[in-house]
């Protein structure tokens, strides 16, 4: 169950504010069966006179409210979290017999009542939470998704040997190593940015990947494909991504997509994951990746790379690193995006042939293994802060590499935004559409 930040942290606020007696709140969540996920889109406190009783060990609500929730949740085809407190608790809660009692009743009613969305329970205490199926005994990890990538719930993590990353367990401690060990990362792009990235996100320990790539490995790539050389020309850049990844952690689980992120099919690989990599040059990609990462709460990581060469030679180097999650600008917000290269590369090359504003042929741009590694090395530095105790707090970064500086930069979001707001795709999961390029039109 995925809540965006700061849903959770205020609603557990405004709940424990009474430590003298349980409290409870809704929850409304799209359920995705596809992804076994739960994306939380509002939440509020019950009103005092819902409340049948109340005291330090129960609260029971009243008929008419239930009643209200379960229309609710039918009419708009969402799940319904029932959400109580243990104010008194230490440590993560556990639910007691008498939640298991009055949950079993709910679960009844709310199938009947609300539709076959499976609904859930949650039970926050001063020190965390601990949520499951509604009338169940299956658990499921909470989330908070924003700035920071965090786990609300206990959850059991990778308890795996951590010897071999002694040195980086002493900087954020044993529970930062076995919390990578345990995510599940997305990586679109398997080139020069993408293969610098996913040598140091092996090196630091994660074990589970996908990768999303549609292109073969070509001569010209060998200057800046990291794990490549020249027997692996005409080779797909997943299998030497995977190779790679393999030989600095042989127990790695890869997923290898040979495939484009913006074919239709390809984005609920995505949507399961914890954390998305953006190492893509095409606009098209990268918008769909970066609606995803706010209609789903999958936070993501965008990286840019530019070389600018005139008459006299190089004359700027550019890059970006940008993170896209609740509460953060997204790509449309800081202009990065071009609407008319989207739809071009949205294309079939039978469209694009006969489209009368696409004129020119492809130019190769310029492109050093040494200023791909340095932006790939910001972006798993900026991944480090957002999941690990490790205080790398930028989250929008510039680089110059003329001048040799990097900049925090700051953006506004634009409270209408399609992608980024209320208003948009935000935790929208799948019953909003992504700008994807619908089956049968091929890749542009």
């Amino acid at each position: 169950m995925r809540f965006p930040a700061t849903l959770y942290s205020e609603l557990c606020t405004a709940l424990l504010a009474d430590a003298s007696r349980e409290a409870c709140a809704v929850a409304f969540a799209r359920h995705d069966p596809a992804t076994g996920s739960w994306v939380v889109a509002e939440a509020a406190s019950v009103p005092e006179d819902a409340y049948e009783r109340r005291d330090a060990i129960s609260a029971v609500l009243k008929a008419a409210f239930v009643v209200e929730v379960a229309n609710r949740a039918r009419h708009d085809g969402l799940s319904i979290v029932v959400v109580h407190t243990h104010p008194q608790t230490k440590g993560f809660p556990a639910f007691s017999e008498e939640d298991d009692r009055g949950e079993a009743q709910l679960a009844q009613y709310f199938t009947r009542r609300a539709g076959g969305g499976k609904h859930l329970a949650l039970v926050i205490g001063p020190e965390g939470c601990r949520a499951r199926l509604l009338g169940g005994a299956e658990e499921i990890s909470v989330w908070e998704v924003g700035a920071n990538l965090a786990l609300r719930s206990e959850a059991p993590l990778d308890s795996g040997d951590v010897s071999a990353h002694d040195r980086q367990v002493r900087a954020f401690g044993a529970p930062g190593q076995q919390l990578l060990r345990s995510l599940r990362i997305g990586v679109v792009g398997a080139g020069g940015t993408g293969s610098v990235l996913l040598q140091q996100l092996a090196h630091l320990g994660i074990q589970d990947f996908t990768l999303v790539e549609p292109d073969t490995v070509e001569l010209t790539n060998l200057n800046r494909l990291v794990g490549a050389g020249p027997d692996d020309v005409g080779r797909p850049k997943v299998v030497v991504a995977a190779r790679m990844i393999r030989h600095i952690n042989p127990k790695a689980r890869i997923s290898a997509l040979e495939r484009d992120v913006a074919d239709a099919d390809v984005p609920p690989h995505l949507a399961a994951l914890d954390f998305l990599f953006i190492c893509t040059d095409s606009h098209a990609s990268r918008a769909v990746v970066g609606q995803l990462a706010y209609q789903h709460l999958v936070p993501a990581i965008d990286m840019g790379v530019s070389i600018t060469v005139g008459q006299e030679g190089v004359t700027h180097i550019t890059g970006r690193v940008q993170m896209l999650a609740p509460g953060l600008p997204c790509l449309t917000c800081t202009g990065a995006l071009n609407g008319e290269q989207i739809r071009r590369e949205l294309l079939s090359p039978e469209q694009r042939a006969a489209d009368p504003y696409v004129q020119g042929i492809y130019e190769p741009q310029p492109a050093v293994v040494s200023i791909n590694s340095t932006m790939s090395s910001l972006a798993v530095t900026m991944f480090l802060g957002a999941v690990t105790p490790v205080p790398a707090g930028a989250r929008f970064q510039m680089y110059d590499g003329v001048r040799g500086t990097v900049r925090l930069t700051t953006a506004t979001r634009v409270e209408s935004c399609i992608v980024c707001s209320a208003a948009g795709a935000m935790a929208r999961a799948g019953s909003w559409p992504l700008p994807v390029r619908q089956a049968g039109r091929g890749r542009g």
